[in-house]
């Protein structure tokens, strides 16, 4: 099972496994490739943040890789702002923020 591990982005680290596959096409068998990532803190590689399998087939393995790097800084980002947004005390759980009245 290919392994492929990222640089540090805001502090995490990015770990991506690709497993081949096969799945029936028209006229014969045809590889196809599932994901998982994972996503550790960069301070403590063993602690696990967040592990997903990605539901969706791929044509190549380039293309499965790519997809879930771009799927895992999503996911920091929007953890990221989220704790920023709990942080400054604004609520965005189904929430409009008001401005203020002047």
């Amino acid at each position: 099972m290919p392994c492929q591990s990222y640089a540090p982005y805001r502090g995490f680290g990015i770990d991506v496994q690709v497993t081949t596959g096969k799945t029936l096409c028209l006229h014969n068998v045809g590889r196809r490739y599932k994901v998982s990532w994972t996503i550790s803190s960069s301070s403590q590689p063993a602690q696990k943040v967040a592990s997903f399998p990605e539901q969706l087939e791929f044509v190549s393995e380039v293309d499965a890789f790519r997809y879930a790097e771009k799927r895992a800084r999503t996911f920091i980002d929007c953890m990221l702002s989220r704790n920023s947004a709990v942080a400054s005390g604004r609520d965005w759980g189904g929430v409009r923020e008001e401005a203020p009245r002047v």
